[in-house]
Order: C-alpha cells, then sequence, then structure tokens
C-alpha cells in the first residue's frame, strides 16, 4: 500500500512538473518576449531636420548657367518682380536648331518605334488566323475518328477501346483549343492549342496504328487509312504553322524591346537635353523682390560664374542653417520646408529652399553646407539671430508597401527581415525601394499583412 501510495505521489509530482515547465514551454509563441509588426501600404517620407537662425536678407546675385550672349533684358533698376518672371534671356538659336534636329530624329525613332509595334500586332493576327485555324483541324480529325469508330471498331475489342479512348481525347483537346481562342492572353493560348495539337497528333497516330492491327488490317479500306493520314499530315502542318507565329512573335518582341531601349530613349534624352538649355537660357526671379543692379547689356557674352542681376526679397527675413554633407545631396533649390521658432511656440510656417552654398564650411573637421531658405508671412515681432528648427521634405511616396527600418539587416549587402510564418521565424530577403526616415519602401520580398520582427521587448 504504501509502494503504491509514493507512486501515485510521483506520478503527481512528475505532471506538475510538465505542467509548470514542459507545457508552457511547449506552448509558448515563438515571438514571446519580441516586438512585430503587420506589413502594409502607408506613405514612405523622407525628411532632414536642422536647426538654424533667422538672418536679415541677402541681396541675391543672380547668373546664368551657361555662358551666352545675352538676347534681352526684361527689367531695370528698381522694379518690383514675382517669383518666376523672366528677367533676361541668352541667344538661344543654335541650340533651338539642335532641338529642332533632335525632334526629327526622335520622330523618326518614334515611326520605328511604330513600325515595330505594327509588326508585333501583325504577327499576333496572324497567330490568331493561325489557332483558328488549328481549332478547324482538330475538329476534321475528331469527325474522321468518330466515323472510323463507328463504322469498323466495336467497343468490345482492345483496339476498339483505344480508338475511343484516342476520339474522347480529341474531343477533350477539340473543347480546350476552343477556349484558348477567346483567351485575351494570346501567348497563353498560342502555347496551349500547340499542347492540343501535338496530343491530337499522338492520338491520330495510335488510331491509325489500330488500322493495321489483327483484323483491321485487313477490314479498314484503304481510303479510310488514308484519310487518317490526311489528318495527320493536317495537324503537322498546323503545328509547324503555330511554332512559326510563335517565333516571329518572340523575334518581333525583341525588335521592339531594343528600339525601345535605344533608339526612342536617346534620341528623347538629346531632345529633353536641348530643352533644358533652351530652359537654362532663361533668367527667371527665385522670389518675389526689387531689381537692386543690372550689370549685363544686350549682346554682350557671360559666364556662368558671373553676376548679371541682383534682387533684394520682399521678405525682411530669411533662415540661415547648415547641413552635414551627407544629407545635402538630397537637398534641392525649390523644396518645400516647414518651419518652428522657439519664439513662436505652436506654430508651423511654410518655405522653400532658395540657395544651397556650392562652398563648403568646415566645423570641427565635419563638413557642411549653409542653405538659405525663404518664407513668406512673417510674423511681425520676429527679430534677426531667432532660433528657427526647420524640416526639408526631400522625397515622399504615397501608399507603397512599406517595413519599419529597425526590421531590416543587412547581410553581405543583402536586407534581411525575420518574418512570422506559420509559427516560425524564418530569414526573407527583400528589395528596398526610398529609404525614409522610418520605414523603407519595399518593391520584392513581402507582401501585405505579414507579420515581421522588429525588436525586444
Amino acid at each position: 500500500m504504501r509502494i503504491k501510495i509514493r507512486y501515485i505521489v510521483l506520478v503527481i509530482i512528475l505532471i506538475l512538473v510538465a505542467w509548470l515547465f514542459v507545457l508552457p514551454a511547449f506552448l509558448k509563441s515563438p515571438t514571446d518576449g519580441l516586438i512585430t509588426e503587420k506589413v502594409g501600404k502607408g506613405d514612405v517620407l523622407q525628411e532632414i531636420s536642422e536647426s538654424g537662425n533667422v538672418k536679415a536678407t541677402d541681396a541675391f546675385n543672380l547668373s546664368f548657367k551657361s555662358v551666352g550672349k545675352v538676347s534681352k533684358i526684361y527689367v531695370t533698376v528698381g522694379e518690383v518682380v514675382k517669383k518666376g518672371d523672366v528677367l533676361a534671356v541668352l541667344d538661344y538659336s543654335q541650340i533651338s536648331a539642335q532641338l529642332q534636329s533632335a525632334e526629327a530624329g526622335a520622330n523618326q525613332y518614334g515611326s520605328g518605334l511604330a513600325t515595330a509595334q505594327d509588326n508585333l500586332q501583325s504577327a499576333y493576327n496572324s497567330a490568331v488566323n493561325t489557332m483558328s485555324d488549328s481549332y478547324t483541324k482538330i475538329y476534321n480529325a475528331y469527325i474522321v475518328v468518330k466515323k472510323l469508330q463507328d463504322d469498323y471498331f466495336g467497343a468490345s475489342t482492345q483496339e476498339g477501346i483505344k480508338v475511343q479512348e484516342s476520339k474522347n481525347d480529341i474531343q477533350q483537346n477539340m473543347q480546350s483549343a476552343k477556349e484558348y481562342l477567346t483567351n485575351t492572353d494570346k501567348d497563353l493560348a498560342i502555347a496551349g492549342i500547340l499542347v492540343n495539337l501535338e496530343n491530337v497528333y499522338n492520338d491520330l497516330k495510335i488510331v491509325r496504328e489500330q488500322c493495321n492491327t489483327g483484323i483491321y488490317y485487313f477490314n479498314v479500306s484503304a481510303t479510310d487509312k488514308a484519310s487518317v493520314d490526311t489528318q495527320k499530315g493536317y495537324i503537322n502542318t498546323a503545328i509547324s504553322s503555330l511554332i512559326s507565329s510563335q517565333t516571329s512573335i518572340s523575334s518581333y518582341k525583341v525588335a521592339l524591346q531594343k528600339t525601345q531601349d535605344s533608339q526612342v530613349q536617346q534620341s528623347q534624352a538629346n531632345v529633353d537635353l536641348y530643352k533644358s538649355q533652351i530652359n537654362d537660357s532663361y533668367l527667371r526671379a527665385p522670389i518675389d523682390g526689387t531689381i537692386t543692379q543690372v550689370n549685363i547689356k544686350r549682346g554682350e557674352t557671360v559666364s556662368p560664374a558671373q553676376s548679371v542681376i541682383t534682387l533684394l526679397s520682399t521678405n525682411p527675413f530669411q533662415i540661415k542653417v547648415y547641413i552635414y554633407e551627407q544629407d545635402i545631396v538630397n537637398v534641392k533649390v525649390g523644396q518645400d520646408v516647414k518651419i518652428e521658432l522657439v519664439a513662436f511656440p505652436k506654430q508651423t510656417f511654410k518655405g522653400r529652399v532658395l540657395l544651397i552654398d556650392p562652398a563648403e564650411t568646415i566645423v570641427d573637421n565635419i563638413i557642411y553646407y549653409q542653405v538659405t531658405i525663404d518664407f513668406p508671412n512673417q510674423p511681425e515681432s520676429i527679430k534677426s539671430g531667432m532660433t528657427a528648427d526647420i524640416t526639408i521634405e526631400t522625397a515622399k511616396k504615397e501608399n507603397v508597401l512599406r517595413v519599419p527600418k529597425n526590421a531590416i539587416q543587412n547581410l553581405n549587402g543583402q536586407d534581411i527581415v525575420q518574418v512570422v510564418v506559420e509559427k516560425e521565424i524564418k530569414d526573407q530577403k527583400i528589395t528596398t525601394g526610398l529609404e525614409g526616415n522610418d520605414y523603407y519602401e519595399v518593391t520584392s520580398g513581402l507582401q501585405e499583412g505579414d507579420i515581421v520582427i522588429t525588436g525586444k521587448k
């Protein structure tokens, strides 16, 4: 009795141990102690934040972007101008002639592109006709085999069973080919009907073999045997014709792609280049302001380093901020800026990047570049020297698949995330696009709804 009690106590202890230690470990989720997030769509925002100071507005010394002869001057000293107004223009007649030549070349290449597209479309149209003809040949083969079965082959013989199976297979392939004819994916339809034709050819081959087996060698007439051979020939011709159509389509696709990749892109690049050069021939006001100096005359040749017109902003103050060299490559003139002034809490002002100083400024052996920010609607009591916190929106993508930055690890040049799949954690390679402040855009490797590990609790 005592031994039984000891066994019972031991079993209870083992059950308690299993309950307290083994079972929780068995039921433990692989994500316990980890932070997870569901992959979804949203905005990926790339921003640069820095602090700067309010400064009295400096006069802007404006210059052209290229060497050229001044063709027209539209302003005089003291004149008030608006942002975007044309102040002066260089002679761009030579560039205009080059643009016309480039556009003519683009039109010619455009014609080549249209020809390549027409050739491909014609190949598809021809393939549609070939597919329709193939269906007709399959139908005719079915009629011949059906008549042959009715006239000669009984279902009780081994030869008759093979003929019946072949006839049924021809009928199924005939129905499949009919469905492919209405498929909008012509490449898929061609491949499908080719399989149908090959199946039917094999079926006809089997039927023809039965005609020479046993008693059927004498029973089936030479005319009917020849009829099966004829259908085999028709089907074989259809296969060759459809393969030829498939080859033509592939060839025209390659030709079209080459045309798009080389001629059109190159010619369009030339057109865009000359248009950009013509646009650079115009000197426009970057801000609202007043002309204080005009340092050029009509017919004078100027260089990019030469100050030709001086403009004073109508806004009394600007913001000067120094941007780190790694960030400055993403900053462009004209980008929107959010401005928060320490002296005016709970207020946000809007501005624009007005100027990026090409010369570096070195502070503690770190390279910075000074950026000038213009902003309208300045508060009346603003003062020079006030601290300004600015945020420049350098890039943005809306409603794209994204993943938190802390979910990504880079191993041997490959971005990896840990994904929870059926209670297991697996490494998944991904391809990223835009790097934002908090998220990466995901271009491949993940789907909406996937669960990724972002850290530990």
